[in-house]
């Protein structure tokens, strides 16, 4: 499930967010339910280099925290990116010529997964699309101490399903081009060669987003990575979807190859299953 997390708990219209005293419950009501993964965002005060990403003190490291020490057998996903964390709103840090500094970010985005890493996390998750950056995140982590923590990218395909997210977490990013980012128009080919460089810099599984409109890079990549695809059913097809849709989803993501399935939707997809009490399909590969 996934779970924003905002140092006022601001509710966010259609996408719910939380503040760090409403974790423990929220945790508790997840476990109950079955769900043993959150995959946590968090959006903290922001500045030109995004300093709090690596704070001990940041709401990520924080909310981290709080969510093991109120079960610590939840598995805890994150999101490693400077988004919420720089003025521009960008995945990335601009140089001096105003164009993305790929080699700051990298360093930015190491010194974040270590730090999230060290409050508790167990899967670290690059967002930044930079080539070089999932194989910066593992070195990191392994010279940390922290080979144990897994690595799992984010492959992006642009979409207009991101702005409920955004609004949600006060993310205005200054230039409408998303330079990392898959072009939504662009080729299967392509994505599937970025999830499998991915895969070759260390990743150890792969989030594809948005679910709705990338099960032909899931399906693509499921016939050539050997490694678990989570598709990310994002804010914006939760909000879009009635339950009983998203129930649908959510099996056909397994028919096309998912181990497991992240969405905002968590909660509501385990009741409308419950209720409907259909036959869901298994993934070919086992779950991880």
């Amino acid at each position: 499930m996934v779970v924003l997390v905002r140092e006022d708990g601001r509710a966010g219209g259609s996408v719910p967010t939380y503040s760090l005293d409403q974790l423990p419950c929220l945790t508790a009501r997840v476990r109950a339910a079955g769900i043993t993964a959150l995959k946590v965002f968090a959006t903290d005060r922001r500045d030109a280099t995004g300093t709090r990403a690596a704070s001990n003190n940041s709401v990520m490291s924080r909310a981290i925290r709080v969510i093991k020490s109120t079960s610590p057998d939840m598995e805890v996903m994150t999101e490693t990116c400077l988004c919420a964390y720089v003025s521009t709103g960008e995945c990335h840090l601009v140089g001096r010529t105003g164009l993305p500094d790929q080699a700051a970010t990298i360093a930015a985005l190491e010194h974040q997964a270590v730090r999230q890493a060290k409050a508790g996390a167990d899967v670290i998750g690059p967002a930044a699309m930079i080539p070089g950056s999932v194989a910066a995140c593992r070195s990191a982590l392994d010279a940390a101490g922290f080979d144990q923590v897994r690595v799992m990218p984010h492959l992006i395909v642009n979409s207009r399903l991101y702005s409920r997210y955004r609004a949600a977490m006060g993310i205005r990013p200054q230039q409408a081009r998303r330079p990392f980012q898959l072009p939504m128009t662009g080729p299967t080919a392509t994505a599937v060669e970025r999830g499998l460089m991915m895969v070759a810099e260390g990743a150890d599984s792969l989030l594809i987003e948005p679910a709705l409109f990338s099960t032909d890079i899931l399906n693509g990549l499921y016939a050539k990575a050997d490694v678990p695809l989570l598709p990310f059913s994002v804010s914006g097809e939760c909000a879009a979807l009635p339950p009983a849709l998203l129930a649908e989803e959510y099996c056909m993501l397994l028919r096309a190859g998912a181990s497991r399935v992240v969405s905002h939707a968590s909660l509501t997809l385990v009741d409308t299953l419950r209720d409907a009490r259909p036959t869901v399909p298994t993934s070919r590969k086992p779950s991880q």
